[in-house]
């Protein structure tokens, strides 16, 4: 139940950062995109009225065009983009695919890290559960391996049971995956030579301070990120839409009209 409150607590804490930045930057699509189709139509037509031979900035016809080529041609970028999306999803339902998938959110950037520690402490406070009740190591990885679902992990999990059948370590497989710092996992082969169930408890501690470590780098990086791309956007807002507007608003086209 802690877990789940936790999980809960991070999804808020992301989504609190994540959408009110995304949010803007579809609203910022959505006016570069209707501004765009109103604003350049009627620029051009006022130039057109008066007689001026004063063009609208380069930028702003090029963008213009763009947009309504593709709305000239909608069903062009929609089959792409429906093809792309049923491609990836057929791809990610496939064995490979989906372990690929898998592996891809343990290394993606920003969130990959937190995903994966997520993952690993939810496992391991099962694990020490598990033995704390009197399982076997053997069993406790067996049992324990159903609270994760990310294909990576499992086969780690799968390769740990294995290895103790053949005598082997079964904290090598998370060690040479490089997904697992090397303070966890010398806490591991610390704890199979003293108290393992005492060491998963610190264990648990300290991957709990991780993990708020992480979270708070990601609440640092996402507004850094996001004001970046919104920036951008803004940017090309100004040059495409208002650069124009301003241009017809101070009225300098009328000399060229007027020959002058």
């Amino acid at each position: 139940m802690r877990y789940l409150d936790d999980s809960a607590d991070i999804t808020r804490r992301v989504k609190k950062i994540v959408i009110p930045n995304v949010l803007q930057f579809v609203a910022l699509m959505i006016m570069l995109v209707v501004g765009t189709l109103v604003a350049v139509p009627a620029i051009q037509n006022v130039y057109d009225q008066v007689g001026s031979t004063d063009e609208i900035n380069p930028v702003t016809i090029w963008f213009s065009n763009f947009i309504n080529g593709v709305i000239a041609h909608w069903y062009i970028p929609t089959a792409l983009i429906v093809g792309a999306v049923v491609a990836i999803l057929f791809y990610i339902n496939t064995p490979k695919g989906k372990y690929n998938f898998h592996y891809f959110k343990y290394t993606m950037p920003i969130f990959g890290k937190l995903i994966y520690s997520l993952d690993f402490s939810r496992f391991i406070k099962a694990m020490m559960l598990n033995l704390d009740n009197g399982m076997r190591i053997q069993d406790a990885l067996e049992v324990s391996k159903n609270v994760v679902s990310n294909y990576v992990f499992l086969s780690m999990v799968e390769t740990s049971i294995n290895n103790i059948l053949i005598g082997q370590s079964w904290i090598e497989p998370f060690e040479r995956a490089g997904l697992s710092s090397a303070m966890i996992t010398e806490m591991l082969k610390i704890g199979m030579q003293t108290d393992l169930s005492e060491m998963m408890a610190k264990l648990v501690e300290y991957m709990e301070i991780d993990i708020n470590n992480i979270l708070e780098k990601i609440m640092k990086v996402m507004p850094q990120l996001m004001y970046s791309i919104v920036g951008i956007v803004l940017i090309f807002f100004v040059l495409v839409v208002l650069v124009p507007m301003l241009e017809v608003y101070m009225g300098t086209f009328l000399f060229s009209a007027a020959g002058v």
